[in-house]
């Protein structure tokens, strides 16, 4: 059988949360010859994704108020990554075009980014400490000092790597800055700074429990297929994104390494670390409906996540078989096929209820901020 599956991530595309109760699950691609174009479920209500120019989707519905400023926003980025949808869904629901509920939490995660910021730096300072200093040389490991006495080893301990490395001390504070971007949704071991990746790859094996604990009870033969689905793509996508992790967490364990790593090749680092946004994306929506699951009820919830299940792009068997010597791609295959047979349109978005699910799509907003 051929494979149908999308090459890579960028060619699947990025999930934008939209408001718009027939837009939920849409991706937003680069055109085959120029600008943006969107997929969109099937307005029929069969399976598959109807194709268009960005511009154009006014053709086919009439996009609230919060999708057309996201819209707006996302054809004025630099590029379609999964990073730049969500800065642009949080400006737009910082300014309360996706409910209160939705701006306080855009609010909030910006503050938080910058604290997340800061935390990770200093992490970082902490591990370029311990992996430079000579055993025995303090009474104390760095977490446990006096700030000054740390600032003091950390000077120490850059002038050490600078030295070892053939670098300069501003390069490798200036390597250390990026490495911090690189690494602030990532994390480290133990996850002490609450990283984004590491929380949403919790939050996706939690819920791929719950659905399958769900769909053994359910009665409806569709209905447990689709759970099925669900909860089998999720735990896929949760394997590999513990290998990417796993990954960049062992890169740091030799910080020397890293950042010369980072100097010759920074755009190499971040690709790879970028990883695990471009795996995750999409499922910030899925999980959020299972949240709010209890408003529409969960049969229909559980048909509309089955309709958005995404599609591993072939992709990832090089990323995930690059960290473990193997490449077994026949897992993606499998549940690729089991969309075919279980995967049902939504239909509640055509029957009247178009306030109730812009509601519901309003909260799930909040999720992805």
């Amino acid at each position: 059988m051929d494979d149908t599956r999308p090459a890579t991530f960028l060619e699947r595309g990025v999930v934008v949360p939209f408001t718009t109760p027939m837009l939920l699950g849409s991706r937003v691609r680069p055109g085959a010859r120029r600008g943006l174009e969107i997929a969109v479920p099937s307005p029929a209500g069969i399976r598959g994704f109807y194709v268009l120019p960005l511009r154009e989707l006014s053709d086919i519905c009439t996009p609230t108020l919060h999708d057309r400023l996201l819209l707006d926003l996302i054809e004025r980025a630099p590029a379609v990554t999964p990073d730049a949808i969500t800065e642009a869904t949080r400006q737009v629901a910082q300014d309360g075009f996706a409910g209160q509920e939705a701006a306080m939490a855009a609010t909030g995660a910006h503050k938080a980014r910058a604290g997340q910021r800061l935390v990770t730096n200093y992490r970082l300072l902490l591990l370029l400490i311990r992996q430079t200093e000579w055993p025995g040389e303090h009474a104390l490991p760095p977490e446990r000092d006096a700030p000054l006495n740390v600032q003091r080893r950390a000077e120490r301990a850059v002038a050490r790597l600078a030295q070892a490395a053939g670098l300069s001390p501003p390069a490798v504070v200036t390597a250390m800055e990026g490495l911090t971007e690189a690494y602030m949704a990532v994390g480290f071991r133990g996850d002490p700074t609450r990283a984004r990746y590491q929380g949403e790859l919790l939050a996706l094996e939690e819920m791929a429990g719950e659905v399958a604990r769900w769909g053994e009870l359910a009665v409806d033969p569709q209905q447990s297929g689709c759970a099925s689905l669900i909860a089998r793509s999720a735990r896929l996508t949760v394997e590999a994104g513990q290998i990417l992790v796993e990954r960049a967490l062992a890169a740091a364990e030799d910080f020397r390494a890293l950042v010369l790593r980072w100097t010759a090749d920074a755009e190499g680092v971040l690709r790879e670390t970028s990883r695990l946004a471009w795996l995750l994306d999409g499922w910030s929506v899925m999980t959020g409906l299972w949240r709010c699951a209890d408003r529409l009820g969960r049969p229909a919830a559980i048909g509309e996540m089955a309709m958005m299940v995404p599609s591993m792009p072939r992709e990832v068997t090089r990323w995930t078989g690059e960290a473990t010597g193997e490449a077994s791609d026949e897992p993606h295959s499998v549940t690729h096929s089991m969309r075919s047979r279980f995967v049902i349109r939504m239909t509640d978005w055509r029957t009247g209820r178009l306030l109730e699910l812009m509601e519901r799509n309003e909260q799930i907003v909040r999720e992805c901020v």
